[in-house]
């Protein structure tokens, strides 16, 4: 009986075999010619992010945005091939893992756009605050949530409101990267044409909405017409066996037909789980004076494995 507890020992300390975990990235969004192409770097955290618009014309443009991260900031840069000595900077402050602020300069002006931003105790993102260095106006953004989800968004400038938006959602439990992209927080996160995904997938603007929503309403107090509500977008999505989005289907009010987009993943190994050791190198035993054994003893000793992994071990047998 004690040389079966010891072989079973023996097979715990050395015997395993190197598992890997893989999990989804979105890696290419499709647009009829158009196209969206997303390098990560080893960590999961977006590289690049790479634009394509008007493919195949004469107004062909393509917009790469480069990411680097630090426990404190993430810093966004973007930069067109129409205009490739301009540079936009989205530059986003961290405190225990949330942004508290963006500063966003376009093209290099004199001008800097700050965004203020608060949670609530849940780690969701309750309030934007809006300002621009040459400008005094001041624009506030008021999220409500609900069951894990933005419901009700309000957007005032100067006291006075301008837009009201509600959300409706599809239940289906989808992966967190399809929920940064086509998130409502993205909605509100978003500023002329730039949009940090990098910080988005990385959490950085607090806990991502449960779910994608499906339709968006909107009231505008800014035109002269009687305020009424009006659905402003709707979306579907079409999954695959795994559960997957691989095309999502965009009617945006007046447009007279819908947007449909393509979505490409790929899986990659993420992390090696040593549930077994594939390693010829034997075990070693020592006592604790460092003097090597040729078997394990009764009572505590030192073990170094095959991976040059060492513990301490109680035998009790």
């Amino acid at each position: 009986m004690k040389k079966i507890y010891t072989l079973a020992f023996g097979i715990v300390l050395s015997g395993s075999v190197a598992m890997a975990q893989t999990e989804k990235r979105l890696i290419q969004i499709k647009y009829g010619a158009d196209e969206t192409n997303i390098t990560y770097q080893p960590d999961g955290k977006i590289r690049s992010y790479t634009q394509v618009d008007d493919a195949g014309t004469a107004q062909e443009e393509t917009t790469t945005s480069t990411f680097t991260y630090t426990a404190t900031q993430i810093v966004m840069k973007s930069m067109s091939s129409n205009t490739p000595t301009l540079q936009d900077t989205w530059t986003s402050t961290l405190k225990n893992g949330l942004i508290v602020k963006d500063l966003v300069n376009i093209n290099g002006n004199a001008d800097n756009y700050l965004f203020e931003y608060t949670y609530d105790t849940q780690r969701q993102l309750v309030g934007i605050k809006r300002t621009n260095s040459q400008s005094s106006s001041v624009t506030l953004v008021d999220i409500t949530w609900h069951n894990g989800d933005i419901t009700a968004v309000k957007t005032t400038q100067d006291g006075h409101l301008l837009s009201e938006e509600r959300y409706e959602y599809d239940t289906a439990n989808d992966n967190n990267a399809i929920r940064s992209f086509f998130s409502s927080i993205s909605n509100q996160i978003s500023f002329e044409a730039l949009l940090p995904v990098g910080s988005l997938l990385a959490g950085a603007y607090g806990t991502p909405c449960r779910h994608l929503y499906t339709t968006c309403y909107e009231k505008v107090y800014s035109q002269p017409a009687p305020v009424q509500e009006e659905k402003s977008e709707e979306r579907t999505f079409t999954r695959n066996a795994e559960g997957l989005i691989t095309h999502v289907s965009q009617l945006l009010k007046g447009d007279p037909q819908s947007n449909e987009y393509d979505l490409i993943w790929t899986s990659v190994a993420t992390h090696i789980s040593a549930n077994e050791t594939t390693s010829s190198v034997p075990t070693e035993y020592y006592d604790l004076g460092g003097i090597r054994l040729p078997q394990p003893g009764r009572g505590l000793h030192i073990v170094r494995d095959g991976r040059g992994t060492v513990k301490k071990i109680l035998q009790l047998f």
